[in-house]
């Protein structure tokens, strides 16, 4: 499946009861099943950008490549899936004459009570692609589908109950994975929060004992066992600084202690700091506090302290 951003040139979306019917009329159930073959042939294949104010949908895709526009974006996809739109929605769809699948529309006002409570979850709250793969219900939800189209075109006695039975099923299915996929997601998330965290404590570490050799971002990366683009990626978000902002404010304290409570000269300050160059070291020190070094040290009142290296 790929997914693209566009940018929408289109005016006032139609809102249909059904697409292409802006009178809805009069139906007896509060859902509606079709396949996507009957109505998608009619329109040469194309649904064009559309909404429903009162209708959530489900489509079931079984076979055969299509293209959605859901709002601004597009999708392509090939593979089986669920797709479950909620209420104004805008969305329209590109099938290939060989498509296979199912559509179940749901009139929100009408529905059964449980069916209402259901779409008021979180779960359906937004729009919830479900691919193969990724949707551990894909073949339940299916065989729903399946029993479901010869029930709402036939006229059973137990027709309606058998109708509340799977429309049920198919919502708390399709709620199951779409749970699943969310807690999926929240879990990497925070997986990955945690092995960063341990990354920057790492680099901090390593920053501690070695801040005053001649090491790059790259090195202090090698020995962690990272990439220095994600080293710098860890360190900006968990420690809100690049890693050469870091080291340098590490030397930069190291030089103020060393001035504050010895009478190191500069230049051994400078070099014990981590910095090479003196001149480097003096235009950054003064870039952090203002003044340069011996200018620093003047303002310390260092009489009584230990002088020694």
């Amino acid at each position: 499946m790929t997914v693209k951003k566009t940018v929408s040139k289109v005016g006032a979306v139609p809102s249909y009861g059904l697409y292409g019917e802006l009178l809805s009329g009069d139906y007896r159930d509060p859902v509606h099943h079709e396949t996507i073959r009957e109505r998608s042939s009619r329109h040469n294949w194309t649904i064009r950008l559309h909404r429903h104010r009162g209708l959530a949908q489900i489509f079931l895709l079984r076979a055969g490549k299509v293209s959605y526009r859901i709002e601004d974006s597009t999708f392509t996809n090939d593979q089986p899936c669920v797709l479950f739109i909620p209420p104004g929605i805008a969305h329209g769809f590109r099938f290939d004459e060989n498509v296979e699948g199912d559509v179940l529309s749901l009139r929100v006002n009408d529905l059964w009570a449980y069916a209402k409570t259901a779409l008021e979850q979180a779960e359906f709250s937004t729009v919830a692609l479900l691919a193969q793969g990724r949707c551990e219900n894909l073949e339940y939800i299916d065989a729903a589908f399946a029993q479901l189209g010869p029930i709402y075109h036939g006229m059973k006695r137990e027709r309606d109950a058998i109708l509340q039975a799977l429309v049920r099923l198919i919502l708390t299915y399709i709620a199951g994975d779409v749970g699943r996929t969310q807690s999926n997601r929240m879990a990497h998330a925070s997986e990955s929060v945690s092995r960063h965290e341990k990354q920057a404590e790492a680099f901090c570490t390593l920053l501690e004992a070695r801040f005053s050799e001649d090491l790059l971002v790259n090195d202090y990366a090698k020995e962690i066992g990272v990439s220095a683009p994600h080293l710098t990626r860890v360190c900006k978000q968990v420690l809100g600084s690049a890693p050469n902002a870091l080291i340098r404010q590490r030397r930069i304290l190291e030089a103020s202690r060393l001035l504050e409570y010895t009478r190191l000269p500069v230049s051994e300050v400078s070099h014990r700091s981590g910095f090479k160059d003196p001149s480097f070291f003096t235009r950054t020190f003064r870039s952090a506090y203002g003044i340069p070094p011996k200018t620093y040290r003047a303002t310390k009142d260092v009489e009584g302290l230990s002088r020694s290296p």
